[in-house]
């Protein structure tokens, strides 16, 4: 083998074992002119993904694959969707000597089952005493008090939850606490 067709193939090698190793990506879930606030893969492949309507005319819950969407909520796309939502976060600093935490999370109500979706970093130590900020996704699901998780791959994570409290449109948890005394 020449060395340009051994430097060929041993890159060839590489590329197929970074593309292997790569976190799929979470399946595009909007609309045409709605913009992904905030979306993620579930480790059973499917996509969870929060949508705005164009010029923010609404807000949208969509759960499943790009062929098949399982779930959309609400229904109807108007303005009056983003008060049937619920927003909560949660943020205490100091890193990882004070378990530095911020949580946010979205929930909703539909049919009698509740939905949150969370996304949240935590500060914490690796073994080798550095700091690190692993992130966490998912959907927790509840129906008749029973709480089903339904776990997101962190690394497909596109944007971020509390973007949906920029437009200023969702219901406020009247809990939320913003920092910690």
């Amino acid at each position: 083998m020449t060395v340009k067709r051994l430097s060929s193939f041993f890159l060839l090698g590489a590329s197929v074992l970074l593309t292997a190793s790569a976190p799929p990506k979470p399946a595009n879930l909007s609309r045409a002119g709605e913009t992904t606030l905030f979306s993620f893969a579930t480790k059973t492949g499917k996509t969870a993904a929060l949508c705005r309507g164009p010029k923010g005319a609404y807000l949208v819950y969509r759960f499943g694959t790009a062929v098949n969407v399982e779930l959309q909520y609400p229904a109807k796309l108007d303005a009056s969707s983003w008060k049937k939502f619920t927003y909560w976060s949660y943020r205490r600093g100091g890193g990882a000597h004070n378990a530095g935490l911020e949580t946010y999370q979205l929930s909703f109500v539909n049919n009698g089952v509740e939905y949150t979706i969370v996304d949240e970093v935590t500060a914490l130590y690796d073994k080798q005493h550095e700091e690190i900020y692993p992130r966490t996704t998912n959907v927790v699901v509840t129906v008749k008090g029973k709480a089903i998780t339904v776990v997101g791959n962190s690394d497909t994570a596109v944007g971020e939850l509390v973007a949906v409290s920029h437009d200023h449109k969702v219901k406020l948890d009247e809990g939320m606490m913003d920092e910690a005394d």
